[in-house]
């Protein structure tokens, strides 16, 4: 009902055609395009592709007459996270309404593939196409968005192309060095854990879940570990004295981290599939596994997450981070299961697959 004047503005828009090769390209919740839609836009761009492209952001919302012409008429409409708008529209015969999920991999579960999901709600189930990162996941995709399996294209991840461009990785690594210099010349441990909680509003983390002290010194001077706590965390975990902790949680590209990194740390962190293609080492630590496998469903076991040992005591950890290694056979088989097309070409299987410009 909220979307009631849109939605029969739309219909009366359709009596107009559709314009061949406009993309509009829809993401309300930011104030500017990122992820997956910018990767794919830059791409278009670069390569000079044939398409007009649109934007629709938080920021550039216009009137909503016009915006139900733009989605009555635009052959492609591209979305990257939950759209409510567009799930109410009767998508037109020749149009593509398409999901480029901001996530990868699957992990934890979301849409459909939750026990509470309304089974019966209009969300997510008009797209004629979405993408993800592996031939494995598109029965995954299929359940989670309420949609047929041949709808969703394993293309891989766009944004996840940029982590082959050696420009962008090497400028990444000189900014964070700068801001740093104690990086340089140092093994890296990132510690990123997710949240406990259930919002932005009381996110945490358990503070008696690691002893950073004796992870400083058993470490040693040979490594620094940095810090980068998901945004919804309040608690700021206390590392005054620490020469070689170094807490980078205002950086807002988790990626660009990456770069540095020889072992990734975390727990639950979807973080895990952008490692894994940039191919460090990783330890999942996890000292709450089971309490939390009971409160947030896993698509699989957690064990087949498992790119490196999965840790509970944090007594055990740093023998953990210094034992792992980037050529563990369960990284090799997670790559292959979950970011098998994540190749620095998935923009252009995107345009080759679903914008048809092979």
């Amino acid at each position: 009902m909220r979307y009631a004047k849109l939605v029969s503005l739309y219909n009366k828009e359709c009596k107009n055609p559709i314009v061949k090769k406009r993309i509009l390209m829809l993401s309300t919740s930011k104030g500017r395009l990122g992820g997956n839609l910018l990767a794919i836009k830059e791409y278009i761009e670069k390569n000079s592709l044939p398409f007009e492209i649109e934007t629709v952001t938080s920021l550039n919302m216009p009137p909503e007459s016009e915006l139900a012409k733009k989605l009555a008429t635009a052959e492609y409409i591209l979305v990257d996270d939950y759209e409510p708008m567009v799930y109410p529209l009767s998508i037109r015969d020749g149009q593509h309404l398409v999901q480029v999920w901001h996530a990868m991999g699957a992990f934890k579960k979301f849409g459909y593939a939750r026990e509470t999901a309304e089974k019966n709600s209009l969300t997510h189930k008009n797209y004629t196409e979405a993408i993800c990162s592996s031939p494995e996941l598109v029965p995954v995709y299929a359940e989670s968005f309420g949609i047929s399996e041949d709808k969703v294209k394993a293309v891989g991840t766009p944004r996840t192309d940029i982590f082959f461009d050696e420009k962008y990785v090497a400028s990444a690594k000189a900014r964070l060095y700068e801001k740093a210099p104690e990086l340089e010349g140092k093994k890296i441990a990132l510690f990123a854990p997710t949240f406990r909680g259930n919002n932005v509003n009381d996110g945490y983390y358990p503070e008696d879940f690691i002893d950073l002290k004796a992870l400083s010194k058993e470490l040693g001077d040979g490594w620094q570990i940095i810090l980068k706590l998901h945004p919804f965390i309040k608690n700021k975990l206390d590392i005054s004295g620490y020469e070689n902790i170094t807490d980078l949680s205002d950086e807002r590209e988790i990626n660009d981290i990456l770069f540095l990194t020889d072992v990734l740390v975390t727990d639950y962190s979807s973080v895990i599939f952008e490692n894994a293609i940039i191919g460090n080492a990783a330890v999942l630590f996890a000292p709450d596994l089971d309490e939390y496998e009971k409160g947030r469903g896993f698509y699989f076991s957690f064990d087949s997450y498992a790119c490196g040992e999965i840790i509970k005591d944090k007594s055990a950890l740093a023998a953990a981070i210094k034992s792992a290694s980037a050529d563990d056979i369960r990284m090799k088989e997670f790559k292959k299961r979950f970011v098998s097309l994540c190749d620095g070409e998935s923009s252009k299987r995107f345009a080759d697959m679903i914008l048809e410009e092979k």
